[in-house]
């Protein structure tokens, strides 16, 4: 029987609205984000990898951005593990990503549920783009983890500096 691991994000189409003192000034963007992720995991001794390879976010409609100002975009898991059956849970940090783009910086990471990590930091003046990232469920080492569909949820942060 071959396990099911899945993480769900959940963002579609994310706008950023910030003011300045003294002067209202809105800059908004607009990011994509696919809504899911899975593993097939055939072997829980070795690596696994997410599918789509690569999950590509994409952004673009930016407005109202100065030549100095950016934005970032960041992950975090909902959860410390995965929600599935039986009472064996595959951590949260088990989970990893490395990241490209064409512009701005990229970064890797491993999720967390108890602090977001950078995923992308825009150049100054952003104009449109993509992140593509590929992600890998590490080895899983638990003892008494059962076959079928565990889930994670993610949160995204779009922020606009």
């Amino acid at each position: 029987m071959r396990p099911l691991v899945s993480a769900i994000a959940a963002a579609a189409v994310v706008v950023c609205l910030t003011a300045r003192p003294a002067v209202a000034q809105s800059r908004t963007v607009s990011v994509t984000i696919p809504i899911g992720l899975t593993f097939i995991v055939t072997n829980v001794a070795a690596s696994s990898s997410g599918s789509p390879s690569p999950m590509r976010i994409t952004f673009g409609s930016v407005t109202g951005f100065r030549n100095s100002e950016r934005f970032n975009v960041a992950v975090r898991a909902d959860a410390a593990t995965f929600a599935g059956p039986g009472t064996t849970r595959i951590p949260a940090s088990k989970v990893s990503w490395t990241a490209e783009t064409s512009s701005g910086k990229a970064t890797n990471g491993t999720l967390s549920s108890t602090a977001y990590s950078q995923v992308y930091a825009s150049s100054n003046n952003p104009s449109s783009g993509s992140i593509d990232l590929t992600w890998t469920l590490g080895p899983i080492t638990a003892a008494g983890l059962r076959a079928g569909t565990h889930t994670l949820t993610v949160r995204w942060r779009v922020e606009a500096l």
